[in-house]
Formats: C-alpha cells, sequence, structure tokens
C-alpha cells in the first residue's frame, strides 16, 4: 500500500468542482450591453461640450500651422481671439457642442472661401452672428491687409479643402 493516509485520499474523493455552469451567460451579455451603452453615453456628453470643440480645432490649426513652420502668426492670433469669443459665447448662451460646430461652420466652407480675404470675412460673418461688434470690425480692418500669397494661410486653406 502507499505512504498516503486514507484521510487524504477521501478529502481528494469529496471535492467537487465549484465553477459549475449555473444557468445563462444572457445576464453577463445584457449587463456588459448596458455597460457600454453607459460609456457611450457619458462619453458623448463630455464630448458634446464647447470647450472640448474649441480644444480640437485649435489642436488641428497647431498642427497646421507647425507644418507650414508659423506658429505664432498674426492670423493665429485673430483665429485664437474668435475661439476664445466662441467659446465665451457658448458658455455665457449655454450652447452644445454641436451648436458650436454649426457656428465655426463657415471657416469649413470651400464654396464660400476662395482666398485669404474670404477666411476673414468667414471671421466677420461669425463675429457678427455672435453680435461681437469690435471683433467684427478688428477682423474688417485686417481683411483689407492680408497677403494673399501667404504660406499659412495655403496651408489652412488646403486643410479646410480648398
Amino acid at each position: 500500500m502507499s505512504d498516503v493516509p486514507v484521510s487524504v485520499v477521501s478529502a481528494a474523493e469529496a471535492i467537487q468542482p465549484v465553477a459549475e455552469s449555473s444557468g445563462s451567460i444572457w445576464g453577463y451579455v445584457a449587463g456588459g450591453v448596458a455597460l457600454l451603452i453607459l460609456a457611450g453615453f457619458f462619453g458623448y456628453k463630455k464630448i458634446n461640450k464647447p470647450a472640448f470643440i474649441i480644444s480640437q480645432v485649435r489642436k488641428r490649426n497647431l498642427k497646421e500651422m507647425k507644418k507650414q513652420g508659423v506658429e505664432s502668426s498674426e492670423f493665429s492670433i485673430d483665429l485664437d481671439k474668435l475661439l476664445d469669443s466662441v467659446l465665451n459665447y457658448a458658455n455665457a448662451n449655454n450652447k452644445t457642442g454641436n451648436d458650436v460646430v454649426k457656428i465655426i461652420s463657415p471657416l469649413n466652407d470651400s464654396d464660400r472661401i476662395k482666398n485669404p480675404s474670404d477666411m476673414y470675412k468667414a471671421m466677420i460673418h461669425i463675429a457678427n452672428e455672435m453680435n461681437d461688434v469690435s471683433l467684427a470690425r478688428e477682423f474688417k480692418n485686417k481683411s483689407k491687409m492680408v497677403k494673399a500669397s501667404s504660406p499659412l494661410m495655403a496651408g489652412l486653406l488646403k486643410r479646410a479643402g480648398i
């Protein structure tokens, strides 16, 4: 006979599997789907904020400006002024991210923007839409002085699909 005591052998025979299939997995599937829907809802609420939309526009424009080698040009300063004004307007009037996208949509209108002065005209239109008269007046003065052959403006127009 072996050296293993009888009590150990009988204990090994008494061990039952702990993880038995006790039913359907549909409860886990439903719980996972509910968690995905809940995460999607909170993700949408986070993305649909004016600050998030403005920060994404700034990141994309800064990337294009770095690509052109002109991070601190007069146009970038003007665009930042416009985006700050849009953010303040959106926060003051309880606008959502979708509303902000509608407000700044003239910047991406390829039918309207053919040259750099048209870009300033779109910025004037946005400022007037928000009732920011001083900013619109400032952009109107600059639209008359803008150079059409600026490499930065060419890059931004290219990014806009023009």
